[in-house]
């Protein structure tokens, strides 16, 4: 604004130069230079390029620091005036006179556009509706402390004659995972889906649960809880078809009112059954340290449950309740587990800055040490289309990719800036081809639920860009929120459990999200593949015909071919009871005769 007020200054002091140099001399002859140098005056003694005085006292001057003065005043004066404008504007947005369209745009509640534009490439280049779809909103009657979405066994439909099609499609109907819900009292709720209550059981603890961890297969269903005494439970969760008994349905015949359908509402019969109790062994002083994280991770086939303390030391429990041991995985002093992750045969621990792999096998800790990292471990999960690839948060958003071979070699991939302003870390989930990542909200500031694309190459970048560029897909900003669960489904959306901070309200929403896939080079001779594998085929055909043909016809014995060869068969007793040709040719004869 200041260079541009210089220049409209000195536009007019550059148009006034040659006024200023005119001179004497530069007048012409005559009356008109006479004129030119006044009426009567004598020619100026002043030398050439020297101005007139009278010329220069009537031009208006003054410093550089008033002419910007005087510029910030009229600027000052114009705000005022579009102040003034604004004001009548809405004034006029509640007048009648105006539609409801019109002043339902004057009125909206917009972004502000200060915060927009300091965004700069952490903008999303679409919109969270496109792609996260709410199904269900559910209220709660107690608060909720932490959830978990549990997958369920594939159910197959039955084959037998007798099963009729409603109940077939009934079958097939049934959900695929639950979503279970702890509270700090020691109540478990399992909900479906679409909002459902199915069961609600007491977990049986004396203190109040701190952690929930779900079996994270299919294979079996298992649900463990621990308290802050360190007591964990595990319980076995058993889901069947829900099935009508004889009396309920001769009770549905003998109502005479208008029927509801059987299939209408749950169709499952849930039941669970207390399996195992273990606790937690005592710690460097003697007493039992605090259960900070919780996992069921599979090894070999066989359910384990891996705890996480205080103190830094993870203990693994076999599926009878058996400690097999524990290993302290800290090698800094006071930094206690802070997540367990198990994602197929794999478990990630973190603790501050130092994160690996727990070998269940013998009871130990692989720790991996990265390549340009260093910082705090927010969160750790491992990539869902490769299980070498781990994705890492630190305090500040960052996101982090490693490729990390034989659990030990980590390679750095690229690092995703923080994709909100707001400097707070990430929790992470991986679908195919995205990053998943969750921002609890901080003072002030909500929570964010985003979407990062991970099949894009960082390289592609333009000088000096910074932030996070294309990568975030979507995000979507919302209430302060305590916990979030997301589950992958095959040939359905993935979905997503949003626990608000104060645990009143659950929200289950569909992700509907799906991998670009550029289609194949174009080749020139695409069209014309099957035609010349045709022609092929043929000609192959063609000549194995030819070649066992001209195998039959030329055999004779070394003697030639064609009627050489049959000549050759005089010195045998041919086939006809006479030798060679001429056996063959009166037979033919006689076949002659005896048609005539």
């Amino acid at each position: 604004m200041r260079i541009a007020i210089r220049v409209l200054v000195c536009v007019p002091a550059l148009l006034s130069l040659p006024v200023w140099a005119q001179s004497d001399e530069t007048c012409p002859a005559g009356a008109a230079g006479a004129a030119c140098r006044g009426d009567g005056e004598q020619p100026s003694a002043n030398p050439r390029g020297k101005s007139s005085p009278s010329v220069a006292a009537s031009a208006p001057q003054a410093d550089l620091i008033k002419q910007e003065l005087d510029e910030l005043a009229d600027l000052i004066k114009l705000g005022q005036e579009k102040m003034e404008i604004l004001k009548e504007l809405k004034t006029a947005a509640e007048a009648p006179g105006l539609s409801s369209a019109q002043a339902r745009v004057l009125k909206a509640d917009l972004p502000v556009l200060s915060t927009i534009a300091s965004e700069g490439e952490r903008m999303p280049v679409a919109v969270s509706e496109d792609f996260a779809v709410s199904k269900t909103i559910m209220e709660m009657e107690s608060p909720v402390l932490s959830i978990r979405f549990m997958l369920l066994r594939n159910q197959r439909p039955s084959t037998s004659s007798s099963s009729s099609s409603a109940a077939s499609n009934a079958q097939l109907g049934m959900p695929n995972c639950l979503l279970v819900a702890a509270q700090e009292d020691g109540i478990v709720k399992l909900f479906s889906p679409n909002g459902d209550l199915l069961l609600s059981f007491a977990a049986g603890h004396d203190q109040p649960v701190t952690q929930l961890a779900v079996s994270p297969t299919h294979e079996e269903h298992l649900v463990a809880t621990g308290d802050a005494g360190g007591s964990i439970r595990l319980h076995r969760v058993n889901v069947l078809k829900r099935r009508i008994t004889k009396e309920e349905r001769l009770a549905r015949n003998s109502v005479s009112d208008d029927k509801v359908s059987q299939y209408l509402g749950p169709q499952l019969n849930v039941t669970v059954q207390l399996q195992r109790q273990v606790q937690l062994p005592p710690g460097s002083n003697g007493e039992v340290p605090m259960l900070t994280a919780l996992a069921l991770a599979t090894n070999r086939g066989s359910r384990q449950v891996v705890a996480g303390d205080s103190e830094g030391r993870i203990s693994v429990f076999a599926k009878n309740g058996t400690l097999r041991g524990h290993v302290d995985v800290t090698a800094m002093e006071g930094a206690g587990v802070e997540g367990l992750h198990a994602q197929h045969s794999q478990l990630l621990f973190r603790a501050g800055k130092e994160w690996g792999y727990v070998n269940l096998d013998k009871v130990g800790a692989m720790h991996v040490d990265c390549p340009k990292f260093e910082g705090h471990v927010a969160a750790a999960t491992v990539d869902s289309q490769q299980l070498s690839k781990v994705l890492i948060s630190d305090e500040t958003g960052s996101v982090w990719v490693f490729n990390v071979k034989n659990k030990k070699e980590c390679e750095f991939e690229k690092r995703f800036l923080p994709a909100t302003a707001t400097v707070a870390p990430l929790e992470l989930a991986s679908i195919k081809g995205f990053v998943i990542g969750m921002q609890k909200a901080t003072d002030n500031v909500s929570s964010s639920l985003l979407a990062l694309n991970m099949s894009q190459k960082l390289e592609r970048r333009r000088p000096g860009e910074q932030g996070s560029g294309e990568f975030v897909v979507w995000r979507r900003q919302g209430a302060p929120l305590q916990d979030w669960s997301l589950l992958r489904r095959q040939q359905q959306g993935d979905l997503v459990a949003l626990l608000s901070a104060d645990g009143r309200e659950i929200e289950i929403l569909e992700v509907l999200m799906q991998v670009y896939n550029p289609p194949p080079s174009s080749d020139p001779f695409s069209n014309m593949k099957l035609p010349i594998m045709g022609v092929a085929v043929v000609l192959l055909l063609g000549y194995q015909f030819m070649k066992q043909k001209g195998g039959k016809g030329g055999g004779g014995g070394g003697g030639g071919g064609g009627l050489s060869g049959l000549g050759a068969l005089g010195g045998r007793g041919g086939k006809f009871g006479k030798p060679g040709l001429s056996g063959l040719m009166n037979k033919r004869a006689g076949l002659g005769r005896k048609r005539f």
